[in-house]
């Protein structure tokens, strides 16, 4: 459900040049003119440029240069998302989804943010996240077994593509949830869990986006703005629909119904890798098939086929 600011937001966007009353904007919210007031006031806070023009009304004139949560809420078109809560800069927005989660919150709950002081990456490395680009964390309560859930990162993957995909950028996937641009990480995702039993009771799926340039971000990183002028803001809510649109089908067919979609995007395909585990070890070598139907990537040696569960990848040369 869109709140009254996002509602605000989004009556000021369609209106254009041509603006709209206070008393449109209050009859609309069913408030007093006075708390669109505030409204309006709170939106130039977060950095929307509104003029207002006694007698006649207000208009947008510009819109937030970094991500603002309530232009993402204005942007998501999905219902799946009940609640977009975030801030310009906080710790983590895995800890934060971890907490919501903890209390009691909606699956649909997003956290997005423009910064993040102590992002996380795959196997406990440091997530740079630098101001530029779009940082989110999407609360999800999957009815299924822990055996399970394993596939659904390379699920979400899929979706951080067709979110991307849906702003006109080509992506690819590198097993298991990383994607790519022209070979280069645009984005990365991180899914935590907590569970009892054998069953599932929550996921708080993690991706950062490298929307625009910073020097922060490694040398090898790729940059949606290359390709697009979707805003950091446009890009979370890019994502937050993918992301949705990619749950609904797994937990209709399970990855098996996404198996195709992954591998149709894989980058891997045909590549000699070795896998190592998070200390270093080698699991498996060999050339890459592509994904199973439990998202496991099977790669090709002298003694047949390995599926391999989990792991770094890196090609050898």
């Amino acid at each position: 459900m869109k709140t009254r600011r996002s509602r605000v937001a989004a009556a000021l966007a369609s209106a254009g040049a041509a603006g709209i009353s206070g008393q449109t904007l209050a009859d609309a919210l069913g408030v007093s003119r006075v708390a669109v007031a505030k409204h309006i006031a709170a939106l130039r806070d977060a950095g929307y440029g509104i003029d207002a023009v006694r007698g006649e009304g207000y208009s947008l004139v510009s819109l937030p240069a970094n991500l603002v949560p309530v232009e993402v809420e204005r942007l998501v078109t999905d219902a799946f998302w009940v609640c977009i809560e975030g801030a310009e800069e906080t710790g983590s927005t895995n800890d934060d989804a971890r907490e919501h989660a903890r209390t009691g919150s909606a699956e649909g709950t997003a956290i997005v943010v423009g910064r993040q002081t102590a992002g996380k990456g795959r196997l406990g490395r440091e997530w740079t996240s630098p101001e530029g680009g779009a940082y989110l964390s999407a609360l999800l309560r999957p009815p299924c077994a822990l055996t399970e859930v394993a596939s659904l990162a390379p699920a979400c993957a899929l979706g951080v593509a067709y979110g991307l995909e849906s702003l006109g950028v080509t992506c690819a996937l590198k097993w298991p949830n990383d994607v790519q641009i022209d070979g280069k990480k645009v984005a990365g995702l991180l899914l935590e869990m907590s569970a009892e039993t054998d069953r599932v009771e929550w996921v708080a799926a993690g991706c950062g986006v490298n929307v625009r340039h910073s020097t922060s971000c490694p040398e090898n990183a790729a940059f949606v703005a290359d390709f697009s002028d979707a805003s950091p803001s446009a890009v979370a809510a890019a994502v937050l629909d993918g992301l949705a649109r990619a749950y609904r089908e797994f937990l209709a067919g399970g990855f098996a119904a996404m198996r195709d979609a992954y591998d149709a995007r894989h980058s891997l395909i045909g590549a000699e890798v070795t896998v190592r585990d998070m200390t270093g070890a080698i699991v498996a070598s060999g050339v890459v098939n592509g994904v199973d139907s439990s998202a496991r990537l099977v790669l090709r040696g002298p003694d047949g086929t390995t599926p391999v569960v989990a792991g770094e990848v890196t090609l050898r040369d």
